[in-house]
């Protein structure tokens, strides 16, 4: 049940990379989530994902571990998968390169990222999202914000990063069912006033009726939501 509190966009994502993630590595195994967290609020990776011993790092929420998002405190080698969710639009693109490839350092054989994919389409959904948040609340909305400074990431930006590794680049969601219901969540909590955060999350549960098969492509389409990258450093 709490897994779906948190929408349909979060629902998708975790239930996307847990399925790539048992494709590449049969359980008992070690996992790293890069941007995960441990709490009963989150949407923890590990409600989707069984048989997987999981350690969280995070720069500014509760974690597993606490980094300061630039040089993972592992030794090479420490985790069989290393996977992180819709992180990559939060580093600064002349950073990211670097910081994926601390990745490959500590996963011993695969590594799976996904974020949303730097369309035009989407770089304007975010921009109008962003304005009707700051319209409601007088202020940036802190991850919109934060998506638009960095960048999302492209398809030819995500391609360099593999350095000639074997890897698989899968698709899925869609930036306007993410727009409308982005936006009817603002607006509700607009009215909601103090009870903004319960009536949030109930309105989430309810998005998650929308919850397709899952059905991951092999080319983005026209309002693609989400890129999944899986690189397999044990076939390189």
């Amino acid at each position: 049940m709490l897994k779906y509190l948190y929408g349909l966009d979060s629902v998708e994502r975790h239930r996307a990379v847990a399925h790539i993630v048992r494709e590449a590595i049969t359980p008992p195994a070690t996992l790293l989530d890069v941007g995960g967290e441990v709490s009963l609020r989150c949407n923890h990776l590990g409600r989707f994902l069984k048989g997987f011993a999981i350690t969280t790092a995070n720069v500014a929420r509760a974690s597993d571990v606490a980094y300061g998002g630039d040089v993972l405190p592992f030794d090479d080698g420490t985790f069989d998968v290393v996977v992180s969710l819709d992180t990559a639009e939060h580093v600064p693109r002349e950073q990211r390169h670097a910081w994926i490839k601390s990745f490959f350092r500590v996963a011993r054989r695969t590594v799976v990222l996904c974020a949303p994919l730097g369309t035009e389409f989407q770089h304007s959904v975010d921009q109008q999202l962003n304005e009707l948040y700051r319209e409601l609340f007088g202020k940036d909305h802190h991850y919109l914000s934060e998506h638009i400074a960095c960048g999302m990431p492209d398809l030819d930006e995500i391609r360099a990063w593999v350095d000639g590794r074997p890897y698989r680049l899968y698709f899925d969601g869609d930036a306007r069912v993410y727009q409308k219901q982005t936006e009817a969540i603002f607006r509700r909590q607009k009215l909601a006033g103090p009870l903004q955060t319960p009536l949030k999350l109930l309105y989430q549960l309810y998005t998650s009726k929308d919850l397709r098969p899952l059905k991951l492509h092999s080319e983005p389409e026209p309002y693609t939501r989400r890129w999944y990258l899986r690189v397999d450093l044990d076939k390189a």
